[in-house]
This record gives structure tokens, C-alpha cells and sequence, in this order.
């Protein structure tokens, strides 16, 4: 074989990879169990790479130089009042599922699209590649990218943050304002990179099932369990 035929060959390879991930394999959708029980699942695959619980309304989260981060800033809107309540990062990889589904049952409050000039997440990429902790390091794109939450209440109420990367080609979101979703239900897509954030009140939550660094799926993972 010459250099050139096999320099033809790897590039008509990875080609081939690349059309096969980009259009078919990026998109798959497969059905997911959805546990049954007063649980809260995960809305998006990927790894877990923040479980932060928050008294009032500033996150304990250090981005560069930034000394606070308040809940408006992620959820794009001001939560009521509480206690203490829990903030989760789902880091999504290229390789996961990019479907999103809801993580309890119940109806749609409020649906927030964000636009924003989108920064990369590729600190946070590397930092989850190799297990640097805290996750969430040099990642400013959790308050600053493209973003869209949807508000569901259902037992409790619950938020899902769709946050884009700045090479997502569209962030879709399939239910509007007072329509019904039942848990582990389809509501939407992030299109290319992507993280997804989940915010509820602490009061009723019995348990916290995952942990920082876990993998879960959308749908199946259970992340916290109520009373």
C-alpha cells in the first residue's frame, strides 16, 4: 500500500466516524425504565459534576474571579424564597443520549429561553476526562451561556436548566407553559454539547442518591428520593 492510499483511507475513515456519529448516533433515543416511587430521576445522561445545597439564594461556586453566584443567574428567574434547596450539574459528553426528560410528573409553570453568546465548556470537559475536582472550575458558561428552564410542579417543584455549548446548533424544548408531563417523559433536546442543571427545595427531600463524578441516565437515574 502506498502513503497516499493509506492517508486516503484514514481520512475516508474518519470521515465515515464522523458522518455516522453527527447524523444517526448523536440522535438515537432509546427507552429508558422509569423507576417508579416518590423520586426525582435525572433529566439528561451524562456525569454528575456539582451537588451543591444552598441556603438563601447565592450558590457556593467559585468561577474564576467571580466572588458570587446568585440563583437568578442560572435559573433566570427568582425562585420563591426557601430554606435551603439543592443544585445538580449534569455534564453532557458527546457520546450521551441528548434527549432531556422530566424529572418528575406534574405541570409545566414556566418555560425561560435565554439567549446568550455561548462560551466553551472545555475546562470542564477535561477537568471531568481526567476526575479534577471541583468540577466546575474555570467553567463561567454555568451563568453565562444560552439557556432555557423549564419550572415543573408536581409533589415539589423542580427546575431543569438546559445550558448550551457554544458549539450547540439549538437547544429544543417540546412542552409549553400549563401542559402535563409525566416523570421520565421526553420534553426536549440540546443539540451538540450541553449541560443540564436541576434545582428543587431541600425540605422535602429524604435522600441525595448520586455523587459527584457518577454517571447517570435520563429518566433511570435516580438522583434524590422524597418524603
Amino acid at each position: 500500500m502506498t502513503p497516499l492510499f493509506l492517508l486516503v483511507s484514514s481520512v475516508g475513515l474518519i470521515a465515515l466516524v464522523y458522518l455516522y456519529w453527527r447524523f444517526f448516533f448523536f440522535f438515537r433515543d432509546p427507552n429508558r425504565a422509569i423507576p417508579p416511587g416518590k423520586n426525582i430521576v435525572s433529566p439528561a445522561d451524562g456525569t454528575v459534576v456539582y451537588i451543591k445545597k444552598i441556603e438563601g439564594a447565592v450558590l457556593p461556586i467559585s468561577v474564576k474571579s467571580k466572588k458570587e453566584i446568585r440563583l437568578e443567574e442560572i435559573l433566570k428567574y427568582t425562585p420563591e424564597p426557601l430554606e435551603s434547596s439543592y443544585l445538580i450539574g449534569i455534564f453532557m459528553h458527546p457520546t450521551s443520549v441528548h434527549v432531556n426528560r422530566a424529572p418528575i410528573s406534574g405541570t409545566v409553570q414556566k418555560v425561560i429561553y435565554t439567549p446568550s453568546k455561548n462560551e466553551p465548556m472545555t475546562a470542564m470537559w477535561w477537568r471531568v476526562l481526567f476526575g479534577i475536582k471541583p468540577y466546575e472550575s474555570y467553567s463561567s458558561h454555568i451563568f453565562r451561556n444560552e439557556r432555557n428552564t423549564i419550572l415543573i410542579k408536581g409533589e415539589i417543584p423542580v427546575s431543569v436548566v438546559q445550558i448550551a455549548d457554544i458549539y450547540v446548533n439549538k437547544i429544543e424544548c417540546w412542552k409549553k407553559e400549563g401542559s402535563t408531563v409525566e416523570k421520565g417523559e421526553r420534553f426536549g433536546m440540546i443539540k451538540m454539547g450541553s449541560q443540564v442543571d436541576l434545582f428543587f427545595p431541600a425540605s422535602r427531600i429524604a435522600n441525595i442518591v448520586i455523587r459527584e463524578g457518577q454517571k447517570v441516565l435520563a429518566g433511570e437515574s435516580i438522583i434524590a428520593t422524597l418524603v
